[in-house]
């Protein structure tokens, strides 16, 4: 079995796309992915549960749409891992949208690129009312 080589820039890349969420800097969310990245979450949405972009503008814009009308986001926990040639990132978000609070938690596993994350797969737990 040959040996993985750390990805540290990646696992740096990773933690900077977490602060990015949680500072809402959607442009910031969008430098860490390559332009031709490919995004692909699932999400407990029972008519739509899929979500795929290209580039990362587009997966930016995805998060945006997730986050966005927060006027407060909080990390509770994350994570950025190297899991073989991939980084897991993990983080749970609790954060006030207009209708109340929320809690959100995210698992991304990220293939590196040259220029920032060449693929994202996501899954989330969807927004569940804060207890």
């Amino acid at each position: 079995m040959a040996k993985v080589e750390p990805l540290t820039a990646t696992i740096d890349l990773g933690h900077r796309f977490v602060e990015a969420i949680v500072a809402h800097d959607w442009e910031a969310v969008a430098a860490c992915f390559e332009p031709s990245a490919e995004f692909r979450a699932v999400v407990p949405n029972a008519q739509r549960p899929f979500r795929e972009h290209t580039g990362g503008e587009a997966a930016a814009g995805q998060i945006q749409k997730w986050f966005g009308d927060a006027d407060v986001t909080e990390l509770m926990e994350s994570e950025v891992d190297q899991i073989a040639d991939r980084v897991r990132i993990t983080y749970r978000i609790h954060e006030h949208e207009p209708d109340g609070w929320y809690d959100v938690e995210q698992v991304a596993f990220v293939t590196p690129g040259e220029a920032g994350f060449e693929q994202m797969n996501l899954v989330c737990s969807g927004f569940r009312p804060a207890g």
